[in-house]
């Protein structure tokens, strides 16, 4: 049987400015008008993308050997070449295995009360009246985490540096200069692209720095501690220049996508009244002074966090570049050219989600979805390492803030995504207006 031919939007710039003006529209006309699987003409080569379930399952069953990484230039200039992100084969596994032990069991569950603690302390300065722009604030928190429980600076000064070099890397990245190569150039100091280079060579200086200073300390408990001392089967240890890499790794996918779940999730939470009233019931149902295991096993935290995630998925879209062709349902994708799971238009499927503009945790207490129908951090061979430590870091937070503060929306206006980077935030922010402190209210009263 002869291959079907894949629908394509006509004209690769109006399809680039058309997704970026707005991604999740886009793929709602692109859907309606293509069907469930279609090609984006992208400045960074051609892509087949897919809301398609069935085809998500081969696109992450893939065989390793089959498949490359998707725009790796653009991705070093961003994360580095020694990052898990853009290495392949046994190397990229080998890479993994050392790299996920600090973001599961204990010693994931070791930094709960420190992203707890980081919650209150930004929150202790806001004052009755006060309107707070709240995706900074979740910014600021999860930053503070990061640098505590990743970086492992507990220096006042050090720790500020680190944060604001940090921010203006992450501030520096334009979505323009990420999905159009042809202006990754110099342009005399005055580009986007120089901005971001500047930005990336002093956050570089300081991390080669800590890692420095590090080296000549006693091991601690934080995550570059544990990098440095980890060890590959046959003795050696990290280089400076991968674990550089990682830090860089763990910052861009662990700071400002965990901020924005966290941003998203208040905003939703406090336009439905209802669903926070049921939230707070069941988090006050656990005490005064629950452990944080107790807070991330709260089965309604979870399905409002598990909800959050499919409105607004950590990554838009999963690539893979293909080494071979690939049948992809009627469709013949030949080597060379990159899949996607679309994760928008998965979650935003109807015949998967019905209402799926709604936020409705219910849900995911209703049924269980499989890991090709929901999937915020990615999927197969390469899901995010980082997934068990941002969920657990969201709820940690969100309890943190939901117990000790009365909040409301400033704003009546409908917030709409708009692209930051590798990723899309609230347009505009998220303004909310504290009130007072709160006093948490223990299972009996």
């Amino acid at each position: 049987m002869q291959a079907a031919p894949i629908p394509v939007p006509n004209n690769r710039l109006i399809q680039t400015a058309l997704y970026l003006s707005d991604p999740y529209r886009y793929y709602q006309r692109v859907y309606a008008s293509c069907g469930d699987t279609f090609k984006f003409p992208s400045f960074n080569g051609d892509v087949v993308l897919s809301r398609d379930p069935q085809i998500a399952k081969i696109i992450f069953t893939l065989d390793p050997a089959d498949f490359t990484v998707h725009a790796a230039e653009r991705l070093a200039s961003i994360v580095g070449s020694q990052s898990v992100l853009g290495l392949e084969g046994e190397r990229h596994k080998r890479e993994r295995k050392l790299l996920n032990p600090p973001f599961h069991g204990a010693r994931m569950r070791s930094y709960g009360s420190q992203m707890q603690e980081a919650a209150l302390v930004e929150a202790k300065d806001w004052r009755p009246g006060q309107v707070v722009e709240l995706h900074q604030a979740m910014q600021r928190i999860s930053l503070n985490i990061i640098t505590r429980a990743v970086f492992g600076v507990v220096d006042p000064a050090q720790a500020e540096q680190t944060r604001s070099t940090a921010t203006e890397f992450m501030e520096s990245m334009s979505p323009l200069v990420l999905m159009l190569p042809f202006l990754a150039h110099d342009w005399f100091g005055l580009s986007p692209w120089a901005r971001m280079q500047r930005a990336r060579q002093a956050f570089d200086a300081v991390l080669y720095g800590q890692i420095a200073a590090r080296r000549k300390q006693p091991a601690g408990e934080d995550i570059l501690s544990l990098l440095l001392s980890t060890r590959y089967e046959d003795g050696t240890g990290m280089t400076d220049e991968q674990i550089h890499s990682e830090l860089l790794t763990l910052l861009i996918a662990g700071h400002e996508t965990t901020a924005l779940s966290l941003s998203w999730m208040f905003y939703h939470l406090y336009r439905h009244p209802e669903t926070l009233v049921r939230l707070r019931r069941e988090l006050d149902a656990l005490g005064p002074h629950p452990e944080p295991e107790q807070i991330a096993q709260a089965p309604y935290l979870d399905a409002c966090c598990q909800e959050t995630l499919r409105l607004y998925p950590i990554v838009g879209e999963i690539f893979r570049k293909l080494r071979r062709p690939l049948e992809l349902g009627p469709f013949l994708v030949p080597a060379g050219t990159s899949v996607s799971v679309s994760a928008i238009g998965l979650h935003h499927n109807p015949a998967l989600y019905p209402e799926p503009e709604t936020f409705r945790p219910e849900r995911f207490l209703e049924r269980k979805f499989s890991p090709f129908e929901f999937v915020p951090f990615g999927g197969g061979v390469r899901r995010c390492l980082g997934a068990a430590f941002a969920l657990y870091e969201m709820k940690q937070v969100a309890y943190a803030v939901l117990q000790h503060c009365e909040l409301e929306l400033a704003t009546a206006r409908v917030i709409r995504p708009i692209m930051r980077g590798p990723t899309m935030g609230p347009k505009g922010g998220v303004q909310m207006r504290f009130s007072r402190l709160r006093a948490p209210v223990s299972a009996g009263s």
